[in-house]
């Protein structure tokens, strides 16, 4: 096994491929936090294999062909970035069959034959590969080539367990920097309970498996029952029909005056501001291949409640009594009812501090670094 060799500052050299933003979604910035958490410790080396200009691909197969010659004409460069040994965090393995054979044409060829490999699954339906007939087989040889495979919870180790061997098969969750301080966690409780308005959070893709819809009409239900409410919808459409049907949907159920739609928002201060800011984040998502959003980490750590759908995935990064209120999924009712039981004051601040405490404890950048470093000094 090859092992992390000094460069000439004294650092070990680690590999981190995949996505970096731009454009930002919850992959491209884990891979980048991921790289950040580490560089106090290891000489990281980035490979970005984003495809900047995405959006304006054509659709189709025309756009899967500019696609698999954008990774292909990555190898050379790739391969003689890895052709050092050093490990790799290869951070965008794909559950996609695309994507697959993207990874198996790509990235693989350009390994050295001895390199330590760990792969970063981002997404929550890694099973698909080893069940799907177009990938079941290489999927296998892929998994033998691997010396680790991180998933980001318990829940999405135990789809898999099937197919990955148990001592190759590791629990790290994703990486956020801590949102709010103890002072401004502070003023943030000062300032909800000097107010009368719940201050309502999405942040994500908004489409409707994300539950965007789904709170709008929560939303409708809790102020027709006299709670003041400010909610705040931050993200991007996939087009815009989809940003007329989510307005159009404000101005009937009469929420002008009560929602603010930011769009995309790219800066990452402002995005902490809005953390910080929320009395309630909420994420009813039923998007299928859900992992573990940075956003609900964000609120965690911003001491903010979450409401977020009961599922599996997302019930193993938070649950009742570590910050979270669990609705069944497309029941905007189930979403009013927490938000009416959250403007109980003694409620949102028992769950705020639950929140952090649940961040803290199991989020924090010391305890996922520590992680890291133990996983990559094993190699």
């Amino acid at each position: 096994m090859a092992q992390t060799l000094p460069n000439s500052n004294g650092s070990r050299t680690v590999h981190v491929i995949g996505r970096y933003p731009p454009p930002i979604d919850g992959q491209s910035l884990a891979t980048h936090s991921l790289a950040d958490l580490l560089e106090q410790d290891y000489d990281v080396k980035q490979f970005n294999m984003t495809l900047t200009n995405r959006v304006l691909l054509p659709s189709g197969r025309s756009g899967a062909r500019h696609t698999i010659k954008h990774y292909l004409n990555l190898k050379p460069e790739l391969k003689s970035r890895l052709s050092d040994g050093n490990p790799v965090l290869w951070a965008n393995i794909s559950s996609q069959p695309s994507g697959h054979w993207r990874d198996i044409l790509a990235v693989v060829p350009c390994l050295q034959p001895n390199q330590p490999v760990i792969a970063v699954v981002h997404w929550g339906n890694l099973s698909r590969i080893f069940t799907h007939w177009s990938m079941a087989a290489s999927a296998r040889r892929l998994i033998r080539r691997l010396d680790r495979v991180v998933v980001l919870s318990r829940e999405l180790a135990n789809q898999i367990g099937s197919y990955v061997p148990a001592h190759k098969l590791c629990v790290i969750p994703n990486y956020v920097p801590q949102i709010a301080s103890e002072d401004e966690l502070r003023i943030k409780h000062e300032n909800h309970a000097a107010s009368s308005t719940i201050r309502v959070l999405f942040l994500s893709h908004m489409v409707k498996e994300k539950g965007c819809h789904d709170l709008l009409q929560a939303i409708a239900i809790a102020a027709r029952q006299g709670l003041s409410i400010k909610a705040h919808f931050a993200g991007r459409w996939n087009n815009e029909n989809d940003e007329g049907s989510f307005r159009s949907e404000v101005e009937r159920l009469g929420l002008k005056d009560t929602v603010i739609i930011h769009g995309p928002i790219s800066d990452r201060t402002t995005v902490a501001e809005l953390h910080r800011t929320a009395d309630v984040f909420a994420l009813p998502s039923v998007l299928a291949h859900e992992a573990q959003p940075l956003a609900i980490m964000e609120a965690l750590s911003a001491g903010t409640p979450v409401i977020i759908t009961k599922r599996p995935a997302l019930e193993a990064l938070v649950n009742e009594g570590q910050g979270a209120f669990l609705v069944p999924p497309h029941d905007p009712e189930a979403i009013a009812r927490a938000l009416i039981t959250l403007s109980n004051e003694d409620a949102w601040l028992n769950t705020s501090l639950a929140a952090r405490k649940h961040y803290e404890t199991d989020y924090s950048p010391k305890t996922v670094r520590q992680a890291w470093i133990d996983l990559i000094e094993d190699l």
